[in-house]
């Protein structure tokens, strides 16, 4: 299976913070307010690409915030061309671009929950992960934001007034620092987060057709009862009319300790059932014999434990010389008296007992098929 990127670059919503960035740096070079004109600019055009592009809206909010206080700015600038002194135009920048994400973070719970209600809308389904990717951006930059306003009131406080080394550092370097620190450390966990989910098995969610409607982990379908469907393999290893049962793992939450048919394992989202199916043999039986194997029939099994939609399998197997394993100690081949004795006893999982005459009429019919 191809593995794919959970999270894209454009949920680094810090990157909206490069029209300020380019304005602090052209300031170095050119008059204040055309510095701030082309960054508006560039955060316009980048506003307008991202409305208009193909592809799944994802709402650039830090972006809009960001081209908002510069348009503002602009406006201001046309009036009162020399508002601020050189010295203090990147902190005063770093300011007005710090106040939106601050905004954002203290209503953060009212501000997703307008986004998630948002989803719910045509061509808005990913507001909701829009908010929350603001959100992180917003609480990155106020932190290192903060650690930039700390530094300056201790340089302050310690070494008054300030040398123009210090000064340089603080009031030039640092303000376009502070938004490129924050795109990094947002790319940075970004990466994380996909390397993480590489290694992170998903199943697929699917209705009682087998229908693929979505994906979950699998440590959320496999610990606890989900209200979605998740689809489950199960293959009976028969051989001379008799079906191969062994306990079920302790560690297993649905009905540990019984006893059940050998192979059991969740599909993976991504691959097809034939190759589910191989994958779930190969690891309980690697030398089992693939042309043996055939599909059986499937169902919908749902109960306070579990909620799965099962494909049964039956592997006939003329040698029963692989059964001799050590870790199939507890098991066993059983005619289907033996095992008509103890149902309905608590005895067999629930899902055996719920295939348990399907299997017996397939097998019985099989076995006489061979005879005659």
């Amino acid at each position: 299976m191809n593995q794919q990127r959970i999270l894209s670059s454009k949920f680094n919503m810090s990157l909206g913070f490069i029209p300020v960035i380019v304005s602090i740096i052209l300031c170095e070079f050119i008059t204040q307010d055309i510095a701030i004109y082309i960054g508006a600019g560039i955060g316009l055009l980048f506003s307008v690409h991202s409305i208009v592009r193909k592809g799944t809206y994802i709402p650039q909010i830090i972006l809009y915030c960001t081209t908002g206080m510069l348009l503002l700015l602009s406006v201001t600038s046309l009036f009162t061309p020399n508002y601020c002194p050189a010295p203090m135009f990147p902190f005063t920048l770093e300011i007005s671009a710090v106040i939106p994400p601050l905004i954002i973070y203290l209503n953060r719970k009212r501000f997703l929950n307008y986004h998630v209600a948002q989803s719910q809308g045509c061509c808005k389904q990913l507001f909701a992960q829009g908010a929350e990717a603001a959100i992180v951006s917003a609480r990155v930059i106020l932190i290192i934001s903060f650690l930039h306003f700390l530094a300056i009131t201790c340089a302050i406080f310690i070494s008054h007034p300030l040398g123009s080394t210090t000064a340089y550092i603080l009031f030039k370097v640092a303000p376009p620092s502070v938004f490129i620190l924050g795109i990094l450390f947002n790319q940075f966990g970004i990466s994380y987060f996909n390397t993480v989910m590489k290694h992170t098995v998903f199943v697929p969610i699917v209705n009682t057709k087998g229908d693929v409607l979505g994906k979950v982990m699998a440590t959320e379908a496999i610990g606890r009862k989900n209200d979605f469907i998740n689809p489950v393999i199960r293959i009976a290893v028969v051989s001379h009319g008799m079906l191969f049962l062994l306990p079920r793992p302790q560690c297993t939450v649905l009905d540990k300790g019984k006893m059940d048919i050998l192979v059991e394992g969740f599909l993976i989202y991504g691959e097809t059932l034939e190759q589910g199916v191989y994958r779930v043999l190969r690891q309980m039986l690697p030398t089992a014999p693939l042309e043996k194997l055939h599909f059986n029939f499937m169902y919908h099994f749902e109960n306070e434990v579990t909620n799965r939609l099962v494909y049964l399998f039956i592997l006939d197997l003329e040698d029963d010389s692989i059964l001799c394993n050590k870790h199939f100690k507890d098991g066993k081949l059983w005619t289907f008296q033996q095992m008509e004795q103890n149902l309905q006893r608590n005895f067999f999982s629930s899902c055996l007992e719920y295939e348990f005459e399907h299997l017996k009429r397939i097998i019985y019919t099989r076995e006489k098929y061979k005879e005659s």
